[in-house]
């Protein structure tokens, strides 16, 4: 019986292929009146004829690419579920930073002072941000030894990688409230093989800057789980 070949990917997208490729992907999700169907479509042709594998950080476009244009009216761009005030705050913060459009709550829902174009573009983005934010919070507060006091800790890091302002070395980074200390150092007493021993913030840094450059949500919660995968091999377990 003959070996198969390995099978050869498609040329390596370029920017223009990857900013395509998420726009189809948005239409493929949210799409209306045959869009849907037409995307996906459209997003096997690209998959087939292209690489779309984890792009360069210095080839991939930047999430906030693109023009933002304000307006005196303020227009809803993302709603958020009622638990996540902190996802909502940075999804807020992280649009006011980079774009310099102004943002306000009410209630659960996120609006912005752009024009109907801007909105829709911050639509997208709040979308990709939050949807990203979601699964890696639910991906990493399921691993083994993972508190929810780390949970703020993880989140800090994703949104300083996301806006690349991660903390240089020997600067501190957030801290862990007492009581997980306490409950960690229990349970590792108990059994010194168990838990999550690397830090929260540290682990989320590198996953931020890969949702700075639009890398869709799922490859990096693949990434999130091959990175504490070595942490616990590490650490004997």
């Amino acid at each position: 019986m003959k070996d198969s070949a390995p099978k050869m990917k498609g040329k390596p997208a370029t920017p223009r292929i990857w900013e395509l490729y998420r726009k189809l992907q948005a239409l493929a999700e949210r799409g209306v009146d045959g869009e849907r169907e037409v995307s996906r479509r459209k997003l096997a042709r690209l998959e087939a004829g292209y690489d779309l594998g984890v792009p360069n950080a210095s080839d991939a476009p930047d999430l906030f690419s693109g023009r933002f244009t304000r307006s005196s009216k303020a227009r809803p761009i993302y709603s958020f579920r009622d638990n996540e005030t902190d996802i909502a705050s940075s999804v807020k913060w992280a649009i006011e930073a980079v774009t310099k459009i102004r943002c306000l709550h009410r209630g659960t829902e996120l609006l912005a002072e752009g024009t109907p174009a801007t909105a829709r573009r911050l639509s997208q983005i709040s979308d990709h941000i939050a949807q990203s934010f979601r699964v890696l919070l639910d991906r990493y507060g399921a691993l083994t030894g993972v508190t929810r006091a780390d949970r703020s800790a993880f989140l800090v890091g994703l949104y300083d990688g996301m806006m690349n302002e991660a903390r240089d070395p020997g600067q501190r980074l957030p801290g862990r409230s007492n009581s997980a200390r306490k409950r960690k150092a229990k349970k590792s007493a108990a059994n010194p093989a168990s838990g999550m021993q690397a830090h929260p913030y540290s682990i989320a840094v590198n996953l931020g800057k890969q949702i700075r450059i639009s890398i869709p949500f799922e490859q990096i919660a693949a990434e999130l789980e091959a990175v504490a995968a070595k942490y616990l091999a590490q650490n004997g377990r």
